[in-house]
Protein backbone atom coordinates (compact mmCIF):
# COMPACT_ATOMS: atom_id res chain seq x y z
CA UNK A 1 0.00 0.00 0.00
CA UNK A 2 1.47 3.31 -1.11
CA UNK A 3 1.14 6.49 0.95
CA UNK A 4 -0.23 9.19 -1.38
CA UNK A 5 -1.01 12.85 -0.75
CA UNK A 6 -3.50 14.54 -3.07
CA UNK A 7 -3.79 18.32 -3.07
CA UNK A 8 -7.15 19.93 -3.78
CA UNK A 9 -9.01 17.03 -2.17
CA UNK A 10 -12.21 19.06 -1.78
CA UNK A 11 -12.45 19.87 -5.50
CA UNK A 12 -13.98 17.88 -8.33
CA UNK A 13 -10.70 16.38 -9.49
CA UNK A 14 -8.99 15.82 -6.15
CA UNK A 15 -12.03 14.36 -4.40
CA UNK A 16 -12.72 11.84 -7.14
CA UNK A 17 -9.04 10.88 -7.31
CA UNK A 18 -9.03 10.35 -3.56
CA UNK A 19 -12.13 8.14 -3.70
CA UNK A 20 -10.73 5.95 -6.48
CA UNK A 21 -7.19 5.68 -5.08
CA UNK A 22 -8.30 5.02 -1.51
CA UNK A 23 -9.59 1.61 -2.61
CA UNK A 24 -6.01 0.38 -2.83
CA UNK A 25 -3.72 2.97 -1.21
CA UNK A 26 -3.30 5.10 1.92
CA UNK A 27 -4.63 8.52 0.96
CA UNK A 28 -4.17 11.92 2.58
CA UNK A 29 -6.39 14.63 1.16
CA UNK A 30 -5.00 18.17 1.39
CA UNK A 31 -7.63 20.92 1.58
CA UNK A 32 -7.93 24.58 2.48
CA UNK A 33 -11.51 25.58 3.30
CA UNK A 34 -13.90 22.70 2.68
CA UNK A 35 -12.99 19.62 4.68
CA UNK A 36 -13.55 16.55 2.48
CA UNK A 37 -15.68 13.89 4.15
CA UNK A 38 -14.48 10.93 2.13
CA UNK A 39 -14.36 7.30 3.26
CA UNK A 40 -10.85 5.91 3.76
CA UNK A 41 -9.27 9.34 3.17
CA UNK A 42 -7.36 11.20 5.91
CA UNK A 43 -8.12 14.94 5.60
CA UNK A 44 -5.17 17.31 6.05
CA UNK A 45 -5.76 21.07 6.28
CA UNK A 46 -3.06 23.34 4.88
CA UNK A 47 -2.69 26.39 2.65
CA UNK A 48 -0.39 25.88 -0.33
CA UNK A 49 0.77 29.46 0.20
CA UNK A 50 1.91 28.65 3.76
CA UNK A 51 5.34 27.33 2.82
CA UNK A 52 6.42 26.48 6.37
CA UNK A 53 3.11 24.85 7.29
CA UNK A 54 3.19 22.82 4.08
CA UNK A 55 6.74 21.67 4.76
CA UNK A 56 5.79 20.66 8.28
CA UNK A 57 2.70 18.73 7.15
CA UNK A 58 4.46 16.81 4.40
CA UNK A 59 7.28 16.04 6.81
CA UNK A 60 4.75 14.42 9.12
CA UNK A 61 2.83 12.54 6.42
CA UNK A 62 5.94 11.50 4.46
CA UNK A 63 4.05 10.72 1.23
CA UNK A 64 5.70 8.46 -1.31
CA UNK A 65 3.64 9.95 -4.14
CA UNK A 66 2.28 13.50 -4.32
CA UNK A 67 -0.50 14.29 -6.80
CA UNK A 68 -0.90 18.03 -7.31
CA UNK A 69 -4.54 18.51 -8.30
CA UNK A 70 -5.18 21.82 -6.53
CA UNK A 71 -5.51 24.89 -8.71
CA UNK A 72 -7.47 28.05 -9.28
CA UNK A 73 -9.47 26.74 -12.23
CA UNK A 74 -12.19 29.31 -12.91
CA UNK A 75 -10.96 30.78 -16.18
CA UNK A 76 -12.76 34.08 -15.70
CA UNK A 77 -11.75 34.40 -12.05
CA UNK A 78 -8.12 33.92 -13.05
CA UNK A 79 -8.44 36.61 -15.70
CA UNK A 80 -10.03 39.05 -13.24
CA UNK A 81 -7.46 38.41 -10.51
CA UNK A 82 -4.18 37.34 -12.13
CA UNK A 83 -2.25 37.89 -8.90
CA UNK A 84 -4.41 35.36 -7.08
CA UNK A 85 -4.13 32.92 -10.00
CA UNK A 86 -0.35 33.24 -10.01
CA UNK A 87 -0.19 32.80 -6.24
CA UNK A 88 -2.21 29.57 -6.22
CA UNK A 89 -1.13 28.00 -9.51
CA UNK A 90 2.53 29.03 -9.55
CA UNK A 91 3.71 29.97 -6.07
CA UNK A 92 1.64 27.16 -4.54
CA UNK A 93 3.29 24.69 -6.90
CA UNK A 94 6.74 26.01 -6.01
CA UNK A 95 5.99 25.68 -2.30
CA UNK A 96 4.78 22.11 -2.78
CA UNK A 97 7.93 21.09 -4.62
CA UNK A 98 10.12 22.50 -1.87
CA UNK A 99 7.99 20.88 0.85
CA UNK A 100 8.28 17.33 -0.49
CA UNK A 101 10.36 15.25 1.96
CA UNK A 102 13.04 12.70 0.99
CA UNK A 103 10.38 9.98 1.19
CA UNK A 104 8.62 11.43 -1.87
CA UNK A 105 9.71 9.47 -4.93
CA UNK A 106 7.15 10.70 -7.47
CA UNK A 107 5.46 14.07 -8.06
CA UNK A 108 2.46 14.08 -10.42
CA UNK A 109 1.19 17.43 -11.70
CA UNK A 110 -2.24 17.71 -13.28
CA UNK A 111 -2.15 20.28 -16.07
CA UNK A 112 -4.66 21.34 -18.69
CA UNK A 113 -5.39 21.43 -22.40
CA UNK A 114 -5.69 25.21 -21.96
CA UNK A 115 -1.92 25.56 -22.28
CA UNK A 116 -2.60 25.51 -26.04
CA UNK A 117 -3.97 28.29 -28.24
CA UNK A 118 -6.73 26.11 -29.68
CA UNK A 119 -6.03 27.21 -33.24
CA UNK A 120 -5.75 23.70 -34.68
CA UNK A 121 -6.33 20.97 -32.07
CA UNK A 122 -5.05 17.38 -32.01
CA UNK A 123 -2.12 18.52 -29.89
CA UNK A 124 0.73 16.16 -29.07
CA UNK A 125 3.34 16.44 -26.35
CA UNK A 126 5.78 17.78 -28.96
CA UNK A 127 3.61 20.80 -29.79
CA UNK A 128 4.64 24.14 -28.33
CA UNK A 129 2.19 25.57 -25.77
CA UNK A 130 0.73 29.01 -26.41
CA UNK A 131 -1.98 29.82 -23.84
CA UNK A 132 -4.44 32.61 -24.56
CA UNK A 133 -5.57 33.40 -21.01
CA UNK A 134 -4.21 33.83 -17.49
CA UNK A 135 -5.37 30.39 -16.36
CA UNK A 136 -3.46 28.64 -19.15
CA UNK A 137 -0.36 30.77 -18.59
CA UNK A 138 -0.23 30.07 -14.85
CA UNK A 139 -0.67 26.34 -15.40
CA UNK A 140 2.13 26.41 -17.96
CA UNK A 141 4.34 28.26 -15.46
CA UNK A 142 3.52 25.50 -12.99
CA UNK A 143 4.60 22.90 -15.54
CA UNK A 144 7.97 24.61 -15.91
CA UNK A 145 8.51 24.56 -12.16
CA UNK A 146 7.69 20.85 -12.05
CA UNK A 147 10.15 20.16 -14.86
CA UNK A 148 12.88 21.73 -12.74
CA UNK A 149 12.04 19.63 -9.69
CA UNK A 150 14.71 17.28 -8.30
CA UNK A 151 11.94 14.75 -7.62
CA UNK A 152 11.01 12.35 -10.45
CA UNK A 153 8.02 14.07 -12.02
CA UNK A 154 5.09 13.48 -14.31
CA UNK A 155 2.95 16.14 -15.99
CA UNK A 156 -0.44 15.04 -17.31
CA UNK A 157 -2.33 17.46 -19.54
CA UNK A 158 -6.00 16.61 -19.65
CA UNK A 159 -9.61 17.76 -19.59
CA UNK A 160 -12.33 16.00 -17.65
CA UNK A 161 -15.82 16.03 -16.20
CA UNK A 162 -17.44 14.17 -13.33
CA UNK A 163 -19.58 14.39 -10.24
CA UNK A 164 -18.73 17.33 -7.98
CA UNK A 165 -18.44 16.82 -4.22
CA UNK A 166 -21.51 18.00 -2.36
CA UNK A 167 -23.88 17.24 0.44
CA UNK A 168 -23.90 18.50 3.98
CA UNK A 169 -25.47 21.75 2.88
CA UNK A 170 -22.34 22.82 1.01
CA UNK A 171 -22.59 24.92 -2.10
CA UNK A 172 -20.26 23.73 -4.83
CA UNK A 173 -19.47 24.87 -8.34
CA UNK A 174 -20.90 22.21 -10.62
CA UNK A 175 -19.15 21.27 -13.84
CA UNK A 176 -20.88 22.16 -17.10
CA UNK A 177 -22.03 18.56 -17.61
CA UNK A 178 -23.84 18.56 -14.26
CA UNK A 179 -25.43 21.91 -15.04
CA UNK A 180 -26.51 20.69 -18.47
CA UNK A 181 -27.91 17.45 -17.06
CA UNK A 182 -30.03 19.37 -14.55
CA UNK A 183 -31.47 21.48 -17.36
CA UNK A 184 -32.18 18.51 -19.61
CA UNK A 185 -33.86 16.53 -16.85
CA UNK A 186 -36.17 19.48 -16.22
CA UNK A 187 -36.84 19.66 -19.98
CA UNK A 188 -35.17 23.05 -20.30
CA UNK A 189 -33.15 24.03 -23.36
CA UNK A 190 -29.38 24.29 -23.25
CA UNK A 191 -27.06 26.10 -25.65
CA UNK A 192 -23.92 24.29 -26.75
CA UNK A 193 -21.03 25.43 -28.92
CA UNK A 194 -20.72 23.72 -32.27
CA UNK A 195 -17.17 24.96 -32.89
CA UNK A 196 -15.41 24.34 -29.56
CA UNK A 197 -13.69 20.97 -29.34
CA UNK A 198 -11.94 18.93 -26.66
CA UNK A 199 -11.19 15.34 -25.65
CA UNK A 200 -12.73 15.05 -22.17
CA UNK A 201 -12.23 12.07 -19.90
CA UNK A 202 -14.54 11.01 -17.11
CA UNK A 203 -12.64 11.96 -13.96
CA UNK A 204 -12.97 8.40 -12.59
CA UNK A 205 -11.29 7.08 -15.74
CA UNK A 206 -8.59 9.73 -15.37
CA UNK A 207 -8.02 8.49 -11.83
CA UNK A 208 -7.37 4.98 -13.15
CA UNK A 209 -4.92 6.36 -15.71
CA UNK A 210 -3.03 8.26 -13.00
CA UNK A 211 -2.93 5.17 -10.79
CA UNK A 212 -1.34 3.19 -13.60
CA UNK A 213 1.17 5.98 -14.22
CA UNK A 214 2.16 5.95 -10.56
CA UNK A 215 2.47 2.16 -10.34
CA UNK A 216 4.53 1.95 -13.51
CA UNK A 217 6.66 4.91 -12.47
CA UNK A 218 6.09 6.70 -15.77
CA UNK A 219 7.76 10.10 -15.76
CA UNK A 220 7.82 13.00 -18.19
CA UNK A 221 5.10 14.86 -20.08
CA UNK A 222 1.95 13.04 -21.20
CA UNK A 223 -1.44 13.83 -22.71
CA UNK A 224 -4.55 12.05 -21.39
CA UNK A 225 -7.79 12.54 -23.29
CA UNK A 226 -10.62 10.55 -24.78
CA UNK A 227 -10.07 8.77 -28.07
CA UNK A 228 -12.43 10.98 -30.05
CA UNK A 229 -12.48 14.75 -30.43
CA UNK A 230 -15.93 16.11 -29.66
CA UNK A 231 -17.66 19.48 -29.74
CA UNK A 232 -19.69 20.74 -26.79
CA UNK A 233 -22.77 20.38 -29.00
CA UNK A 234 -22.08 16.75 -29.88
CA UNK A 235 -21.36 15.92 -26.25
CA UNK A 236 -24.57 17.44 -24.91
CA UNK A 237 -26.69 15.96 -27.69
CA UNK A 238 -25.44 12.52 -26.72
CA UNK A 239 -26.12 13.27 -23.06
CA UNK A 240 -29.66 14.34 -24.00
CA UNK A 241 -30.14 11.13 -25.98
CA UNK A 242 -29.13 9.08 -22.94
CA UNK A 243 -31.35 11.08 -20.61
CA UNK A 244 -34.37 10.96 -22.92
CA UNK A 245 -34.13 7.35 -24.06
CA UNK A 246 -32.17 5.42 -21.50
CA UNK A 247 -31.08 1.83 -22.07
CA UNK A 248 -33.80 -0.04 -23.95
CA UNK A 249 -32.09 -3.36 -24.67
CA UNK A 250 -34.69 -6.10 -24.70
CA UNK A 251 -37.59 -3.66 -24.39
CA UNK A 252 -40.87 -4.42 -26.09
CA UNK A 253 -41.31 -2.86 -29.52
CA UNK A 254 -43.83 -0.28 -28.31
CA UNK A 255 -41.70 0.73 -25.35
CA UNK A 256 -38.62 1.02 -27.54
CA UNK A 257 -40.49 3.22 -30.01
CA UNK A 258 -41.72 5.49 -27.22
CA UNK A 259 -38.22 5.70 -25.77
CA UNK A 260 -36.80 6.66 -29.15
CA UNK A 261 -39.37 9.43 -29.47
CA UNK A 262 -38.54 10.71 -25.99
CA UNK A 263 -34.82 10.63 -26.77
CA UNK A 264 -35.41 12.61 -29.96
CA UNK A 265 -37.38 15.23 -28.04
CA UNK A 266 -34.60 15.49 -25.46
CA UNK A 267 -31.96 15.94 -28.16
CA UNK A 268 -33.99 18.80 -29.60
CA UNK A 269 -33.49 20.66 -26.31
CA UNK A 270 -29.80 21.12 -27.18
CA UNK A 271 -29.48 24.23 -29.31
CA UNK A 272 -26.27 24.64 -31.27
CA UNK A 273 -24.52 27.98 -31.59
CA UNK A 274 -21.18 29.17 -32.94
CA UNK A 275 -18.84 30.30 -30.18
CA UNK A 276 -17.19 33.69 -30.54
CA UNK A 277 -14.46 34.46 -28.04
CA UNK A 278 -15.09 37.94 -26.68
CA UNK A 279 -12.55 38.68 -23.96
CA UNK A 280 -13.12 41.66 -21.73
CA UNK A 281 -15.90 42.73 -19.40
CA UNK A 282 -14.87 40.11 -16.88
CA UNK A 283 -14.46 37.27 -19.34
CA UNK A 284 -11.28 35.54 -20.48
CA UNK A 285 -10.47 34.52 -24.02
CA UNK A 286 -11.25 30.86 -24.71
CA UNK A 287 -9.41 28.56 -27.12
CA UNK A 288 -11.53 26.92 -29.82
CA UNK A 289 -9.98 23.45 -30.20
CA UNK A 290 -7.87 22.01 -27.38
CA UNK A 291 -8.26 18.36 -28.36
CA UNK A 292 -5.32 16.24 -27.24
CA UNK A 293 -3.62 13.25 -28.87
CA UNK A 294 -3.09 10.58 -26.23
CA UNK A 295 -1.55 7.86 -28.38
CA UNK A 296 1.79 7.87 -26.53
CA UNK A 297 0.20 7.31 -23.14
CA UNK A 298 -2.23 4.72 -24.46
CA UNK A 299 0.70 2.81 -25.92
CA UNK A 300 2.67 3.08 -22.68
CA UNK A 301 -0.27 1.72 -20.67
CA UNK A 302 -1.21 -0.85 -23.28
CA UNK A 303 -4.86 0.15 -23.55
CA UNK A 304 -7.26 2.72 -24.95
CA UNK A 305 -9.12 5.36 -22.98
CA UNK A 306 -12.55 5.06 -24.62
CA UNK A 307 -14.58 7.74 -26.37
CA UNK A 308 -16.93 10.39 -25.04
CA UNK A 309 -19.99 8.13 -25.39
CA UNK A 310 -18.52 5.56 -23.04
CA UNK A 311 -17.54 8.32 -20.62
CA UNK A 312 -21.06 9.77 -20.55
CA UNK A 313 -22.63 6.34 -20.10
CA UNK A 314 -20.36 5.48 -17.18
CA UNK A 315 -20.96 8.90 -15.60
CA UNK A 316 -24.71 8.33 -15.62
CA UNK A 317 -24.27 4.73 -14.43
CA UNK A 318 -22.30 5.97 -11.43
CA UNK A 319 -25.24 8.07 -10.33
CA UNK A 320 -27.71 5.26 -10.93
CA UNK A 321 -25.55 2.96 -8.82
CA UNK A 322 -25.38 5.40 -5.90
CA UNK A 323 -21.95 6.93 -6.44
CA UNK A 324 -20.95 9.17 -3.55
CA UNK A 325 -21.06 12.49 -5.39
CA UNK A 326 -24.26 11.93 -7.39
CA UNK A 327 -26.23 14.25 -5.11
Amino acid sequence: MTRILITGASGLLGSNLAIEWSKTDEIYGLFLNNRPELPRVVPAACDLLDAEGLRRLLGEVRPEVVVHAAAMTSVDACENDPAAAWAVNVQGTSNLIQACPPATRHLIYISTDYVFSGLRGHYTEADAPSPVNVYGRTKLDGERLIMGSPIPWTIVRTSFFGWSPGGGGRTVRRCFMEQSLASLESWSTVTAWTNRFSTPLLVNNLAQVLMEIARLGLTGLWHAGSEQRVSNWQLLRYLAECVGGGAQDGAAEGAATAAAATASAAVDLVKGAAFQSQPGLGRAERPFDTSLCSYRLQAALGRGFGDYRQAVQRWLDLRNNGYLFAV
